[in-house]
């Protein structure tokens, strides 16, 4: 598919990338994916099954650009994130993007299934890094349902993870939420 960049699209919809080093994309505006509201209805305890799969999905390709936006937000300007050659010398072996940004992607598997409940508890853990030009796969599973003493509702507990495009492993986490009936 190829882009028209020279009618500009609605700031809303689109923004104008002025680099993508990965080179699949040409340059100009680009849809902005996931920053588009999505409705949300909250899901119901009653609803849940333990091992219910949770619906998987592509983000990525994870660019430079996300990568220095991300630090500039964070004021984390670790060399490893936007210095190739410091980045060459470390033990990262190159540029990788913050496990924070991976960390909201885990986050966003949660408040896409959950809905919008009053979430307790979201935890992760690091496996691998992710880099520039990874797609992560994103999913999870209902791991466990703790009822109220009342039967209107409980506690859903799930996991989470984030697989790269090779099928590694880059991060594992769960997520606890309180719904009602």
């Amino acid at each position: 598919m190829t882009q028209d960049t020279t009618q500009a699209p609605t700031i809303k919809e689109y923004y104008y990338d002025t680099w993508l080093e990965d080179g699949t994309q040409p340059l100009g505006y680009r849809e902005t994916g996931w920053f588009k509201p999505r409705p949300r209805t909250p899901r119901r305890f009653s609803e849940l099954r333990p091992g219910q799969d949770i619906a998987s999905f592509d983000q990525g390709p994870v660019t430079r650009t996300q990568i220095v936006k991300y630090a500039a937000a964070s004021w984390d300007f670790n060399p490893i994130h936007h210095d190739e050659t410091f980045a060459k010398t470390a033990r990262s072996g190159g540029i990788i993007a913050h496990g924070m940004t991976v960390f909201a992607y885990l986050g966003r598997v949660a408040t896409d299934f959950f809905g919008t409940p009053d979430l307790q508890r979201l935890s992760a853990r690091f496996v691998d890094v992710t880099r520039p030009g990874d797609t992560l796969t994103l999913g999870g599973r209902v791991e466990e349902l703790i009822p109220d003493a009342d039967g209107k509702g409980g506690v859903a507990v799930i996991s989470t993870y984030a697989i790269n495009q090779h099928g590694g492993s880059v991060a594992v986490g769960q997520a606890r939420a309180r719904l009602q009936g």
